[in-house]
């Protein structure tokens, strides 16, 4: 089995995003970088082993992390209010995280060190065009499509990406370098989905470390003989073959997929890989897949008989 390395990107973005970057959608694009640059026996090979495929995270927000779903635990009646509205809050400090990741309890954390998802898109107007040549529809013409400004904001414009494999930093790197410059996503033809890559580093703070449990980084497939006894909340999932095959006359559209989010919880039996690679799910081509491997790393929840403080 190879050795897979967790490796943290920060992204800067320099444009806006018309796709979230959810990971199945980011690996998705990287293959199409790999196979124009590399060629389809490449990406053919790239993805016949299971186990080497890349396990990939939605972006977050610089310096955070998805706040993990733990068994309930007893409340008193005094902090339901607070506990409803932490509960808006899908986000949590890597540094306070890494801090508490041994006998996590959110109680035990700062009020200041969760925050609600900053990728929120915006919606933006556009003009119907008119069929027949004549411009823009006057009436009733408005239609709405949703963005990410995360990039016009200047302390907010980094996105954290986590990939794990077994290929070195300076390829992955290059890889998703590559993807920025293309650019990613909807309208990328039109100067969306570009970014420049700060940083890529091999983390062992987020990988390493004791604990019975395995929170997930990624929107993936939940496998009950891998992942025991999980909590998750569910994301529809609408993938895209994407323009070299839509361009071709091959439908754009695949079937939709159900996902766990970010964030998911588990107790791991063996050694992974967690998650499934999936085919099957476009009508013309059975051999077009997702990537719903997970990016798991470890912790311990506080005991679930011991109430919050």
């Amino acid at each position: 089995m190879p050795v897979m390395t967790l490796y943290r990107l920060t992204l800067r973005l320099t444009a806006p995003l018309g796709t979230p970057l959810a990971g199945p959608t980011l690996f998705g694009q990287l293959c199409w970088i790999k196979r124009e640059r590399d060629g389809e026996a490449a990406l053919n090979a790239w993805l016949a082993d299971p186990v080497r495929i890349w396990r990939v995270s939605d972006g977050f927000a610089h310096g955070f992390v998805p706040k993990p779903l733990c068994h309930p635990r007893p409340l008193p009646a005094v902090q339901v209010k607070d506990h409803k509205e932490r509960k808006k809050k899908s986000m949590v400090c890597r540094k306070a995280w890494l801090q508490h990741r041994k006998n996590w309890d959110e109680y035990k954390v700062d009020d200041g060190d969760f925050a609600k998802d900053e990728g929120k898109p915006r919606r933006i107007a556009h003009n119907t065009v008119d069929r027949y040549g004549r411009g823009t529809a006057e009436e009733g013409g408005l239609f709405f499509m949703e963005e990410d400004w995360r990039h016009s904001h200047r302390h907010s414009s980094r996105v954290d990406v986590y990939i794990e494999s077994a290929d070195t930093k300076q390829e992955v790197h290059k890889l998703v370098a590559e993807l920025g410059a293309t650019g990613f996503g909807r309208d990328a033809s039109t100067g969306r989905g570009r970014w420049v890559v700060e940083s890529a580093k091999e983390d062992q703070d987020l990988a390493s470390g004791p604990g019975k449990r395995r929170m997930s980084l990624s929107r993936g497939i939940l496998t009950p003989e891998t992942m025991r006894d999980a909590l998750w909340r569910l994301i529809p999932h609408f993938g895209r073959t994407g323009p070299q095959l839509s361009l071709a006359g091959v439908s754009a559209f695949k079937r939709p997929a159900l996902l766990i989010r970010p964030g998911a919880t588990f107790t791991p039996a063996g050694n992974g890989p967690f998650g499934a690679w999936k085919t099957g799910l476009h009508p013309e081509r059975p051999e077009i897949g997702i990537n719903g491997l997970h990016v798991a790393v470890p912790f311990d929840e506080a005991m679930s008989g011991e109430a919050h403080p």
